[in-house]
């Protein structure tokens, strides 16, 4: 709400008049209706409670007068407060009240008044001063504001207004002008009744006690008044409904509003009639929790899991005979697949009961709707495990809408303030709707719009200024104090944790982290909030039990609660609930068990206290719930198969050894460990009988066989499937595993969908893994010959490794702690080491003999480098200080001093002139090399460094964070270049190639990634490491990549083909790709302006073609090769010379961007599709436009010539595709069946099927001649873009917003293969004339080149086996072959 201006003021200032009609005083309106005044000036007019007074509004047009009557119960004496009241008759014209602010806080603003004094004009004048002190209150008066300098303010002020010139806010009312004494002191001094008072005698103008925001929790329908800015989006869901769509699943990302939308917004839609007789339907709201169908009876559907969902509708409509139908609504549906029951097989299959129950009830004729509400990250788990659910649902599928505009987000910061009487101070919600927009600069930047996600730290950010407003407003101190949008959630949490004792914070670490479903690789499951029993929580905390213990470091950090036991715990419970972080609730029915949980999954995501804590303690949650998991199933079915053992076992009994587990947890273990000690005792005692009931077996069976190999056959077949989905799902998060599954999958049954993961998995980056540390691997260093691999680690060893053999050559001991660092000489002849013992070492490279100990400096060292020419050894110590050591003396050369916390890394220029330092400061430092002098520091991460690396060609410096990010940064200027975005977790180590064009770097996420370093694309993702992935190092040649991990393993990774089939250089993503006929040369098409044409198949540049003013979207050679057609969304289309790079022509007439270019078989004609909604059909030879074909209601988006020329089809976004006479223009068919826009269309070789890609996450098969759908293509995980057509027919290649790309058997309709290797959405996809090579280009601003040339099986299996070089891990054969005896994977 905006403050008074100088002009708004005179408007609502009265002339308080006496009977004769003179000016008693002033008074103003401050709400609607209601005016305030000096109750002595209505004593000067003649009146007082009760009885009437006459005003005037002098500036009001017409100057009209009014009458009021003085409020009696807000009367306050002269001789006290001095305040009057006056309510308005109906005669009073209609003025808007002053904002009203606070007096406190402005001391030394300026002020200005209005009233009438007898030297002033008849309609009055301003008058100034300066705001002073608050006096307090005392027994004969109430709290007054001194002014001073008040010359201006004299006798006809009194009851005027007095207005704060910084905020624009009324700040009080004047009441009495001091007289000058006869020193004549005094003078200009006056006194003002403040805000706080007046609000005192008038509660009605304090704001209502009411907060109208949610913080992080959803709004619901008893909120849904306050629920704003989302009308789009409600509107949407609605139209679903209406459409017939009997069940919708409304997918959206964590934080994206989707249980408000709902509740809050469709429900209230309905309730008021959106649809026809919406009003009359019953809403039932439930969440899976526990047991889906139990909580579905107990929000009203009783009978659910005796007599099923359709028949509970019926019985429950019959007994409300004012209701017609139900609305069945499943708030967070992510639950089912993560809960206790999704574990293991049986999991899966009881999952798929419900979710198959709940399809059939919203196919029935009952009159039931269902709304199925999911994060988006969970539809792979979706379509892995309830398939039918998810093809049931693909009609009604509709993703919540993505992004906010500045009005969506004026709305929800400004109208539930107006709805409450809340005011903002001026320019506040202009503010914070910036600092929306910044936090996510790239989408706001093209379409000033903000990502939905944003609405949980927005919400949060409204409430604690809610909780700071003063005298009902909001102000912008507040909002200073809070963070910001972007911080309010971590200072609030932050502020949280401040406020408990030093002994109960390692007891909220415990809480929270418990209260963390940590994330599930095997089922590609992100980390989410889970339920936990308060019982359990407390046995978990109560003894202790720390994180990880931080850093690299191996073990755990025992924390102490306090004392206390089981109280110590609740009162940090009780004020973590107190701060809404977390919420308790007993639930209902059976259990009635006491839960708690976080209040919202975006802690997870967005608290980075919280993140860095689950982190450290991941591996013990992994493992505490992936054993609760099997307990459940032992508890529920007493199958002695579900207890641990070997391995297994021993990993349990590890963690009882050094942490305080819950009760059933220990049981489960003691029982595990009874069991294992029988079959020990057992085992030679049956080996005997077994061999005999063998024999009987085998004979009793003989004439069975047929029978029994026909159902072994179809239960492996069965297996075989199972498998192969749970390889799919795999595929990202631990493609080891993956791989592994695949390979059994098809040895158990050789199906189709095992053959295509096979396909799949053997796509793995090819790489070597050793064995031989026993603990984390925390540094790696090659030779300068690259003959050998030195590597650190925390079993407090350094490693030697012959390269060529993967041996090791020597094992050198010596530390006392984890090593943390290794660095090879440049000659070769030394390895330096760093450890957490406090000291650096030399040792001797060929023998592995220790050569030297530096003295020790502190308690750490961090990270050792050797200077070029080998004089110097660089080492950070522990004291936050970097020391520069003379070899040839032993001595300190420099001691490098300036960052404020950890420096945890150091690294050399080639030229030996500076020093470069990396630390937990969030700073990188330049110093120079020689003096040790501090030069320039690098700053600008949001968290701290754990990573630095200096270009050879010293020009470019690379930082890696705890913020997820990498950073690119200038070393001449310290201006950062790029941040590189894409690992989602903390970056450890970062490293140049020898020749400075790509980057890697390692993640606690698992993977290490390789960088372009000119345009800062993702070239590879190296997935296999099974936990963090702590450093990183090129060979000497560039051609192989070490890594080390917190698996305890170092893996050496061939990256020279990942360099060579990803083609970098575009700026922006990847739109269009498109091989010339002979194959020779792929052009790529930008969003950068550009299109670049790649020599193939060495993937080297050719040529840049510039000339377009905006996006490229599409390229298309001509049939002889020499011609190439590009279309902008600058609304032109143009014509390239191929051999020269030459623009040749340029067509213009499209009246918006043009989406897709096509040349029809005879090079006569070129078709063109806009989002102007037509496609055009030019004439190459002259260049004019011949036809203009109009008939899609929305954008063109895709064009295709058919093989004969005859006949285009065009792909529209009104969700269907057409097509045309290619010589007449006229419309021949409209191809319908698609729910969402249409992207791509390609016609089959032989010119009788073609096919159309939309992003209603489907591909589709159509038989031209019918216009008939031939096959559905079901697979990806989210819009398909792009549809092609190999030369052969045999095969279609789709691409997808989901990263990858599919290759499907066109005549069954089945996935042969899945290419994932992109980071981003894929937008094109085309096989090279050969059909051996598909190109692909991508929003991650690739294009990349795939070998799809089909395996054979046998050739797959021994590359898999030789890449991953391992079998099934224990505990991997009872999680994915339960009860199943197998033999190894790989023979």
């Amino acid at each position: 709400m905006k403050g008074a201006g100088q002009s708004d003021l005179p408007r609502a200032v009265t002339q308080i008049l006496d009977p004769d009609g003179r000016v008693a005083g002033a008074g103003f309106l401050v709400a609607e209706g209601v005016l305030v005044t000096c109750a002595h000036v209505v004593r000067a007019a003649g009146s007082g409670p009760g009885g009437s007074v006459r005003m005037a509004f002098p500036h009001v047009e017409g100057a009209p007068r009014a009458e009021g009557q003085v409020l009696e119960g807000a009367w306050r004496a002269p001789e006290a407060e001095d305040v009057a009241f006056v309510r308005l008759g109906s005669t009073a014209p209609r003025v808007a009240a002053l904002p009203l602010g606070s007096a406190a806080g402005c001391r030394g603003h300026a002020v200005r008044s209005f009233g009438f004094p007898a030297q002033a004009p008849p309609d009055g004048h301003f008058g100034f001063g300066v705001a002073g002190e608050l006096l307090p209150a005392t027994e004969s008066r109430g709290a007054h504001l001194q002014l001073t300098a008040a010359n201006d303010l004299t006798t006809g002020f009194s009851g005027g207004p007095v207005l704060d010139e910084v905020t624009g806010l009324v700040i009080g009312m004047l009441t009495e002008i001091t007289a000058p004494d006869e020193h004549e002191r005094g003078q200009g001094i006056a006194y003002v009744t403040p805000t706080q008072v007046l609000r005192e005698v008038l509660p009605t103008l304090a704001e209502q006690d009411l907060c109208p925001y949610q913080g992080l929790e959803p709004f619901t329908a008893d909120r849904a008044r306050w629920f704003e800015g989302r009308r789009e989006a409600v509107r949407q869901v609605v139209a679903n409904l209406a459409g017939g769509h009997r069940l919708t699943l409304l997918l959206g990302p964590s934080g994206s509003g989707k249980s408000s939308l709902v509740q809050a917004g469709v429900l209230r839609a309905l309730a008021a009639g959106a649809l026809p007789g919406s009003d009359r339907w019953l809403p039932v709201v439930v969440r899976p929790r526990q047991d889906l169908l139990a909580e579905m009876e107990r929000a009203g559907l009783p009978g659910v899991a005796t007599d099923g969902i359709a028949a509970a509708v019926r019985g429950r409509l019959a007994a409300e005979p004012d209701r017609d139908r139900v609305l069945l609504v499943v708030d967070q549906f992510e639950e089912l697949l993560t809960g206790p029951a999704a574990g293991g097989q049986e999991g899966h299959t009881g999952v798929a009961a419900v979710a198959d129950q709940i399809a059939q009830a919203a196919g029935s004729p009952s009159p039931l709707s269902v709304v199925l509400i999911m994060r988006d990250d969970f539809y792979p788990q979706l379509a892995a495990m309830a398939p039918r659910l998810l093809e049931a649902s693909m009609p009604g599928l509709l993703n919540v809408q993505g992004t906010l505009s500045e009005e969506d987000l004026h709305d929800i910061i400004a109208l539930p303030a107006q709805d409450v009487g809340l005011h903002f101070q001026p320019g506040l919600p202009e503010q914070m709707i910036a600092d929306v927009l910044a936090a996510s600069p790239e989408e706001a930047a093209t379409s000033r719009r903000a990502p939905a996600t944003v609405l949980p730290m927005l919400e949060l950010a409204l409430s604690q200024l809610w909780l700071r407003r003063e005298d009902g407003y909001l102000t912008h101190e507040a909002y200073r104090r809070i963070g910001a949008v972007s911080g309010s959630l971590a200072t609030w949490c932050d502020t949280a944790l401040d406020q408990l004792s030093p002994g109960q914070r390692p007891v909220a670490q415990g809480i929270l982290t418990a209260l963390v479903h940590p994330a599930d690789p095997a089922r590609r499951v992100p980390a989410v909030r889970a339920q936990v029993p308060l019982d359990e929580l407390r046995e978990l905390v109560a003894g202790g039990g720390g994180a990880d213990g931080g850093g690299r470091t191996e073990g755990d950090t025992r924390s102490e609660s306090g004392g206390g036991g089981d109280h110590a715990v609740d009162e940090v419970i009780a004020g973590l609930a107190h701060h809404r972080i977390i919420t308790t609730h007993r639930l209902d029915a059976p259990t009635g068990q006491a839960v708690a949980e976080l209040v919202h999954d975006s802690l997870i995501r967005d608290w980075g206290t919280l993140r860095e804590w689950v982190g450290q303690d991941h591996r013990f949650q992994e493992w505490l719930e992936r054993t609760r998991e099997r307990r459940d199933r032992w508890a529920a079915q007493r199958d002695p198969g579900d207890l641990l053992a070997g391995t297994a076992l021993a990993e349990g009994l590890e963690w009882q050894r050094e942490r305080r587990l819950p009760g059933h947890i220990t049981a489960f273990l003691t029982a595990s460990k009874q069991r294992q000690q029988a079959v020990i005792r057992r085992s030679r005692r049956l080996n005997g009988i077994l061999a005999g009931l063998l024999v009987l077996a085998l004979v009793a069976a003989g004439g069975a066989l047929w029978q029994w190999r026909t159902a072994v056959g179809r239960q492996q077949a069965a297996l075989s499937r199972q498998l192969a989905t749970q390889s799919d799902t795999l595929s990202d998060t631990n493609p080891e595993l993956s791989a592994l599954l695949a390979i059994q999958a098809y040895r158990t049954s050789p199906t189709p969908e095992s053959l295509a993961s096979l396909r799949s998995s053997a796509t793995l980056p090819l790489h070597r893994r050793w064995f031989g540390h026993t603990s984390l691997v925390n540094s790696v260093a090659f030779s300068p010959d690259g003959k050998t691999l030195a590597t650190g680690s925390s079993d407090k060893t350094v490693r030697l490794w012959d390269v060529a053999t993967g041996k090791t050559r020597a094992v050198l001991k010596g530390h006392t702690d984890t090593v943390t660092a290794v660095a090879a000489s440049p000659d070769g002849s030394t390895f330096a080491t760093g450890s957490l013992d406090g000291t650096a070492r030399l040792w001797d490279a060929g023998t592995g003999r220790l050569r030297t100990t530096l003295p020790k400096q502190s308690d750490d060292v961090w990270a050792v480098a050797f200077s070029p020419d080998g004089s110097t050894l660089a080492v950070c110590d522990g004291d936050r200080k970097a020391r520069l050591w003379e070899l040839g003396t032993g001595k300190v050369r420099a001691t490098l001093e300036g960052h404020t916390d950890q420096v945890v890394s150091i690294t050399f220029s080639r030229d030996r002139r500076t020093v470069v330092t990396g630390s937990w400061d969030r700073t990188a430092r330049i110093w120079d090399a020689t003096t040790g002098q501090y030069r320039r520091k690098l700053e600008g991460q949001s968290a701290a460094l754990q990573s630095v690396a200096l270009s050879r060609d010293g020009r470019t410096l690379a930082t890696g964070s705890w913020d997820g990010t990498a950073w690119l940064w200038d070393a001449k200027t310290g201006k950062p270049r790029l941040s590189l975005s894409g690992h989602s977790d903390v970056v450890y180590a970062v490293a140049f190639s020898p020749d400075d064009r790509t980057l890697a770097t390692g993640s606690v996420d698992h993977t290490a990634r390789l960088w372009d370093v000119a345009t800062g694309a993702t070239r590879d993702e190296l997935a296999g490491h099974t936990n963090m992935v702590y450093a990183v190092a090129f060979s000497p040649d560039g051609r192989t990549l070490a890594t080390g991990s917190r698996d305890k393993t170092v893996r050496l990774w061939d990256i020279a083909r990942a360099i060579r089939t990803t083609l970098v250089g575009h700026i922006n993503q990847v739109t269009a790709v498109a091989f010339s006929p002979d194959g020779r040369i792929l052009a790529t098409a930008s969003a950068d302006f550009t299109v670049r044409l790649w020599n193939m198949p060495a993937g080297t540049r050719r040529t840049i073609l510039k000339g377009h003013t905006q996006g490229v979207n599409a390229v298309a050679f001509s049939p002889d090769g020499r011609t190439l057609a590009t279309g902008s969304a600058d609304k032109t289309v143009r014509l390239w010379d191929v051999a020269t790079g030459k623009e040749r022509a340029r067509l213009l007439g499209h009246q918006a961007g043009v989406n897709s270019v096509a040349f029809s078989p005879d090079r006569s004609t070129l078709a063109t599709g806009s989002s102007d909604k037509t496609a055009r059909l030019w004439d190459l030879a002259t260049g004019k436009e011949r036809t203009a074909l109009r008939g899609h209601d929305e954008q063109v988006y895709g064009v295709a010539f058919s093989p004969d020329g005859r006949t285009l089809a065009t792909a529209g976004g009104d969700f269907t595709a057409r097509l045309w006479d290619a010589s007449t223009g006229k419309e021949r068919t409209i191809l319908r069946g698609h729910t969402d826009q249409l992207q791509s269309v390609a016609f089959s070789p032989d010119g009788r099927t073609l096919a159309t890609a939309s992003l209603d996450y489907t591909a589709r098969l159509w038989d031209v001649n019918t216009g008939k759908t031939r096959k559905t293509l079901l697979g990806h995980y989210d819009g398909v873009v792009s549809a092609a057509f190999s030369p052969d027919g045999r095969t279609l290649a789709t691409g997808s917003i989901d990263s990858s790309a599919m290759l499907w058997d066109v005549a069954t309709g089945k996935t042969r293969t899945t290419l994932w290797g992109h980071f981003d959405a894929l937008s094109a996809a085309a096989f090279s004339p050969d059909g051996r090579a598909l190109a692909t280009g991508s929003a991650d601003r690739t294009a990349r080149l795939w070998d799809v040339r089909l395996v054979p099986a046998g050739e797959a299996i021994e590359k898999i086996c030789r890449t991953v070089g391992r079998d099934l891990t224990p505990d991997e054969r009872t999680a994915y072959l339960p009860g199943r005896s197998t033999g190894p994977v790989c023979d």
